[in-house]
């Protein structure tokens, strides 16, 4: 779940008006659960908070790997996100 910030670690624009070829390109080229809608869909139907907080949890059991990247934050990965163009 933490391809969104990933990307943006590297300097890539994913959110917005290309959200659903993001979610498109991760069904397709690594097997992502199709039924789920692709990441950006998933983390905007289950709720960034709740993921966020998720990884934290899992963060504190079983330490850093499992730590929230920077971008979790973003407005455009609430399900009432707004795409700019």
């Amino acid at each position: 779940m933490n391809l969104h910030p990933w990307a943006s670690r590297h300097g890539l624009t994913v959110l917005g008006p290309d959200a659903d070829l993001l979610d498109a390109g991760v069904i397709f080229g690594t097997g992502f659960a199709p039924f789920r809608g692709g990441p950006i869909q998933h983390i905007r139907e289950t709720g960034a908070d709740v993921l966020l907080a998720r990884l934290k949890a899992l963060q504190a059991k079983h330490g850093d790997r499992f730590a929230p990247r920077a971008g979790w934050d973003s407005p455009l990965l609430r399900a009432d996100a707004t795409p700019t163009a």
